[in-house]
C-alpha cells in the first residue's frame, strides 16, 4: 500500500492541473489503484459496480460488492471540489440511506474522507480524513486499510475499538503534564524500592522523565500549548536548551506560523496563527468568500450562525471556523487564494 500510495502521490506532482478538471482522470489513475489495492478488483463486477443507479435512478461512482451484498459506496470528485462541502456530504449520504448502507467514502485522490450514515450526531458523521499530502504515510494507509476487502466486515468493530481506546485515554490524560505524572510516579515508587532512604524531589524526577521521553521520540513534540486560543496541532523542530535541574540537554519547540503578503505590499504575520487568518479573511473580503462553499468538518468557513461545538470567531455579522490546525489554515488560505486569483503570497515560517 505505501508503494502504491507513494506512486500516487508522484502522479498528482506530474499532473495536478489534470486532476483539477477531470474526474474520470481522478477515478482511473489516483482512486482505483488504491482500491484494486484495498482488494475491491475493479475490473471485476463480483466486487465493484461503476455508475449503479439506485431505485431513485442516482448513480454513485462505485458500489462495492462483497459476498453478493452491498457494502460501502464510493464517490470521486476532482482535486477543485471541497469535500466537506456539505452538498457533497449530502450526496453522498443519500446514496447510502437508499441502500441501507452503514458506510460510505468520499476521495479526490489525495483526500479520503469516511462518512457514517446512521450516526445520530451529524458531526460526529465525518468519522475521518486523510490527505496523502499532509499526514503522514503510514497513517494514511492504515486509515485505508480500515476499509479493505478483508476488513470492510469489521469496520464498525474497528471503529468502536478506536473510540474505546481514545475515550479511555482521554480520561487518564488530558496533557503531556499527565504522561509524565504518571510516568514519574512509578519510577519514584520503583527507585524508592531500591534506594529507600535515598531522597529524590518529585520535580528532579519529572524533568528526568521529560528529558527521557524526548530521547526516545526525538521527533515527536511532547508540550501540549493549551494556551494556543484555535487549538492548533502545530508541527515543531527541536532546539537545545540547558536542562537546569540535572544539567541535561532539553529540547524547546519552534511553532510554525503563516504569513500572508498581498499584491499591494501589505503584510500579515502574527505570532499566532488565528491572528494572521483571521485578519487575512478580513482583508480579502467576507462577501467574497461565502460563494465559494469551502467547509472543514461539515461546518463552513463562513457562517451566518455560531456553531455549538467547533470554535469560530466573530467577524461583523458573520462566524468564522478557526477550529482547524495551522496546516488547515494555510490550505484553506491557499484555496481561496487560488479560486478568487488573489496572487496572494503565502508562506509558513518558525519562530
Amino acid at each position: 500500500m505505501i508503494e502504491i500510495l507513494q506512486e500516487t502521490l508522484e502522479r498528482i506532482k506530474e499532473y495536478r492541473n489534470n486532476y483539477t478538471s477531470n474526474e474520470q482522470a481522478v477515478r482511473t489513475q489516483l482512486i482505483e489503484p488504491i482500491l484494486n489495492e484495498l482488494g475491491w478488483k475493479t475490473y471485476s463486477p463480483k466486487f465493484v459496480k461503476p455508475n449503479a443507479p439506485d431505485e431513485d435512478g442516482k448513480i454513485p461512482d462505485y458500489t462495492l460488492i462483497k459476498n453478493g451484498k452491498t457494502t460501502l459506496i464510493v464517490e470521486a470528485k476532482n482535486l477543485s471540489v471541497d469535500l466537506q462541502n456539505k452538498k457533497i456530504i449530502d450526496q453522498l449520504a443519500h446514496y447510502c440511506f437508499n441502500r441501507g448502507i452503514d458506510f460510505g467514502i468520499l476521495s479526490n485522490g489525495i483526500k479520503w474522507l469516511l462518512f457514517k450514515t446512521f450516526e445520530k450526531n451529524p458531526k460526529d458523521r465525518i468519522v475521518w480524513e486523510v490527505d496523502l499530502e499532509t499526514d503522514k504515510i503510514d497513517l494514511v494507509s492504515q486509515s485505508l486499510k480500515s476499509f479493505d476487502y478483508q476488513n470492510i466486515d469489521k469496520l464498525e468493530n474497528l471503529l468502536k475499538k478506536s473510540k474505546l481506546l481514545d475515550d479511555t485515554w482521554q480520561s487518564l490524560i488530558k496533557t503531556t503534564d499527565d504522561v509524565i505524572a504518571i510516568i514519574s510516579d512509578t519510577i519514584l515508587k520503583n527507585a524508592k524500592k531500591k534506594q529507600p532512604t535515598f531522597k529524590i524531589e518529585i520535580s528532579d524526577i519529572k524533568s528526568f522523565t521529560r528529558n527521557k521521553i524526548e530521547e526516545l521520540f526525538e521527533n515527536t513534540e511532547i508540550e501540549n500549548d493549551n494556551q494556543d486560543e484555535d487549538n492548533e496541532n502545530n508541527s515543531s523542530e527541536a532546539i537545545d536548551v540547558e536542562d537546569v535541574v540535572f544539567g541535561n540537554i532539553k529540547k524547546k519547540k519552534v511553532r510554525e506560523k503563516i504569513s500572508v503578503t498581498f499584491p499591494t505590499g501589505k503584510i500579515i504575520k502574527y505570532r499566532k496563527v488565528v491572528d494572521t487568518f483571521m485578519e487575512t479573511i478580513d482583508l480579502i473580503g467576507v462577501a467574497k468568500i461565502i460563494p465559494l462553499e469551502i467547509y472543514r468538518a461539515g461546518i463552513p468557513i463562513v457562517a451566518d450562525t455560531k456553531d455549538e461545538y467547533y470554535n469560530q470567531h466573530k467577524l461583523g455579522q458573520y462566524w468564522i471556523m478557526v477550529h482547524t490546525s495551522t496546516r488547515e489554515k494555510f490550505a484553506i488560505l491557499n484555496e481561496i487564494n487560488e479560486k478568487l486569483e488573489l496572487n496572494l503570497k503565502i508562506e509558513t515560517f518558525t519562530e
